[in-house]
């Protein structure tokens, strides 16, 4: 976490540290549950089928991740179940994860072991720019700064079975982004804090290319040159890519959600 009131231990159990989760655990599952309230507030809903997962620290086989019948809004830290990457169910409370979030979520953690945190959503900008053929295009500051870490992923049904992950990750590769054709997007943090904003940036690219191509197709756009390209992209690569807990975006979310929702920290 990254507000220094929100990283004290003190500050962080005041709201019942359960028994046998460690401090680092409860950390993670109160800024995940943030994750989903922020989420909620922004408008980013589809019923109960969209989730956030984050693997647990110091245990790189197990990750958590929201009950399949809770929608964002409803989600705490203490509700979040634990899984490990194969599936299998850790946590004694009630409820279960969706077979979907142990294919996409448990899939991708456990064949990436350089992420920590995986965001997956359906909302109408990225499922609309999803079906273009172009995919994301370089037409915005917000664009740039995951334009040249995200690849496609071509839709082959609903993922229900072990070979959609398999999928998943040949089209996800080295890359931080999934434009998951006629679905949504994939996004990968090597912290929550990174996913958060990193999906953020994602949301805002697209719906400013949907605004963009309302009044026009394509070739009406403004895209910069090829130099200006890649000088911004070394531009991302070079400050961009790296976002923190101590980061301001994060902090500043934080106190968002502190005043807007203290029950996610329960």
């Amino acid at each position: 976490m990254s507000d220094s009131t929100l990283l004290d231990p003190v500050a962080a159990t005041s709201h019942a540290q359960p028994a046998g989760i460690s401090l680092a655990e409860w950390q993670a599952r109160i800024e995940l549950a943030a994750c989903h309230r922020l989420m909620a507030a922004a408008g980013v809903n589809d019923l109960t089928y969209n989730h956030l997962s984050a693997r647990v620290p110091g245990e790189p086989e197990h990750y958590l991740v929201k009950n399949e019948r809770h929608f964002f809004d409803e989600v705490t830290a203490s509700s979040l179940l634990k899984y490990h990457v194969d599936g299998t169910k850790l946590s004694n409370d009630p409820g279960n994860g969706s077979k979907g979030s142990h294919i996409i979520h448990g899939g991708v953690l456990k064949g990436r072991p350089d992420v920590m945190a995986v965001f997956h959503t359906h909302t109408p900008a990225n499922i609309g720019v999803s079906v273009q053929r172009f995919g994301l295009l370089p037409i915005s500051q917000h664009a740039f700064r995951v334009h040249s870490r995200t690849a496609c992923h071509p839709f082959s049904g609903f993922e229900f079975s072990p070979e959609h992950t398999v999928r998943l990750l040949e089209s996800l590769g080295d890359k931080a982004f999934l434009l998951m054709r006629n679905h949504g997007v994939l996004i990968t943090g090597k912290t929550i804090p990174e996913a958060y904003v990193e999906h953020h940036n994602f949301e805002l690219a697209c719906k400013a290319q949907i605004a963009a191509l309302s009044a026009g197709s394509v070739d009406d756009l403004v895209l910069p040159s090829e130099d200006v390209q890649a000088y911004t992209n070394e531009q991302v690569a070079r400050h961009l890519t790296r976002i923190t807990a101590d980061g301001k975006d994060w902090g500043a979310l934080l106190r968002q959600a502190e005043r807007q929702f203290p029950s996610y920290r329960t």
